[in-house]
């Protein structure tokens, strides 16, 4: 192994590699900060040129946008509330709130050093377990698929809201939405209600901007107008706003502490855990891993109370565990020649581009290569916090903008954004009625995260419980007599009653 690793070292150190991996994370990073314009459009617009590229550099750069796309997504999730990706949505939940309190700095490196951290354990977990660890995803059938999606939904309904109902009513919601369209099984139309734009069912950006930008800014709208209707308050306002100006001049309010940082690492280092289980597991992808990792963060915290209001433990848990989604997604490709998820299929596609077919024999024919190529995701890693430190520290900038031009701005982004995904006007209609949607269910305090990860878990959950269902021939104690849908079942199961009698014990406001 050792001499794998090092001939892969020894075809990677050559410039054009590391100046194509370089250009990956930053374009990569670009796109993944413009809402609508993700990491894997990235990918795919790139895709073609990497046939002029040798194998490495080509791949390499792949990675890199998958890297860069990942965290730069995080970047209009704290500054503005609009998730530039669809994990990122999570992040906004803590980075946000600490936007508001002039600390957008702080929450912005705070994503990067978790972001770094994370992907780069995962990258070792990649290198060093790709082959036993593959073994044990090639037993993950339909009923375990079914089980661990299951186990994420009803830990998302009870931990992700103080009242478990409306957590419940929140996961209800997204799993309803997430089934208009074709049955993914017979093809038959479902609640489309004729409408033939709604074949295909929802679609994620529209929705994601719709219900946390747009909705903001209704909300920001309703403040000023209580503002304007109160002088007494507007004045107290001008007093607030001048303190506030003079937080954003402080260097500390966009600083992370030697100690704030220390207090994260127990929870960078389970995120990176839970991400990485996640990641070897096709299918379940980043968005469930930064759920999770948010969940068991505010579960184990000495302050869950902080969280939804600008805690830098929120941030850390689930850009740590997006993060380390991204490499032990690649241990099913290689290893077996299985993208985990969209990225991974794309990437796929540059590998077949090259004339390499990844699979069971892959890691023997090309074993220096391949390790040349897990070396390349060790230098993007670097490559992120270098760019991303740059790239942060004028891009926060944006927030001393004047409310009414900033929001006008955000309005005409989550536009463009919804626009560009499938350039449909129609999906331009559905961010504004999701918008306006996301903007009742805040006022009803129903969690618009929760619904989203549901309705991103729907269309999987109901695949998967239908195909266990054809397997067994309709009995549905296959759930239960496999090992790991059954260790998943009795997880759920405990998991409720712990975070029941949590939240008795520690009541949340």
């Amino acid at each position: 192994m050792l001499e794998n690793i090092l001939a892969g070292l020894s075809m990677v150190l050559a410039w054009d590699n590391l100046f194509w991996s370089f250009f990956g994370v930053s374009f990569g990073m670009l796109m993944g900060a413009i809402p609508g314009l993700t990491d894997n459009m990235a990918i795919v617009l790139l895709l073609p040129f990497t046939f002029y590229l040798n194998p490495i550099a080509g791949i390499a750069m792949l990675m890199g946008l998958s890297k860069g796309g990942n965290f730069g997504g995080s970047v209009p999730a704290i500054l503005f509330n609009i998730p530039g990706t669809p994990q990122a949505m999570v992040t906004s939940l803590d980075g946000y709130p600490l936007t508001r309190q002039r600390k957008s700095g702080k929450a912005l490196k705070m994503a990067l050093y978790a972001s770094t951290i994370g992907d780069t354990c995962s990258d070792l977990v990649l290198i060093f377990l790709a082959a036993p660890v593959a073994l044990v995803a090639l037993k993950i059938g339909p009923p375990e698929y079914t089980m661990i999606v299951f186990f994420s939904l009803i830990i998302i309904s009870v931990a992700a809201t103080e009242d478990a109902i409306k957590g419940v009513m929140a996961t209800g919601i997204g799993l309803i939405l997430g089934t208009v369209g074709l049955d993914p099984m017979e093809g038959t139309p479902r609640l489309e209600f004729g409408i033939i734009e709604l074949s295909d069912g929802f679609q994620i950006m529209p929705m994601v901007i719709g219900l946390l930008a747009f909705s903001e800014v209704l909300r920001q709208i309703e403040l000023d107008v209580v503002k304007k209707n109160d002088q007494k308050s507007s004045a107290l306002t001008g007093v607030k706003d001048a303190k506030n100006r003079h937080a954003e001049s402080k260097d500390s309010n966009h600083r992370v502490t030697l100690q704030e940082f220390k207090g994260t690492l127990r929870t960078i280092f389970r995120s990176t855990g839970i991400g990485s289980a996640m990641g070897i597991i096709p299918g379940i992808g980043t968005t469930v891993a930064a759920y999770l990792s948010y969940i068991s963060a505010k579960r184990a915290s000495k302050h869950p109370e902080l969280f939804g209001k600008g805690s830098l433990e929120g941030i850390a848990s689930c850009e740590a565990g997006n993060n380390a989604v991204v490499g032990p997604n690649l241990v099913p490709l290689v290893t077996l020649g299985i993208p985990g998820n969209l990225a991974a299929a794309l990437i796929l596609g540059g590998f077949m581009i090259k004339g390499l077919t990844p699979g069971p024999m892959f890691m023997q024919q090309n074993a220096p290569l391949l390790y040349g190529l897990f070396t390349v995701l060790l230098i993007s890693n670097f490559y992120t916090f270098l760019v991303g430190n740059f790239f942060i520290r004028y891009v926060r900038k944006v927030t001393s903008i004047p409310k009414p031009i900033l929001f006008s701005s955000i309005l005409i982004f989550s536009v463009i954004g919804s626009y560009v995904f499938q350039s449909s006007i129609f999906d331009i209609f559905m961010m504004f009625c999701f918008g306006i949607l996301g903007y009742i269910f805040t006022k009803l305090q129903i969690n618009l995260p929760t619904v989203i990860v549901a309705f991103f878990l729907g269309p999987l959950f109901e695949r998967k419980i239908r195909q266990a269902l054809l397997i067994s021939g309709g009995d549905v104690t296959i759930f239960f007599t496999r090992p790991i849908s059954l260790a998943f079942f009795i997880l759920t199961i405990v998991g409720v009653i712990f975070l029941i009698r949590r939240k008795r014990k520690i009541p949340i406001k």
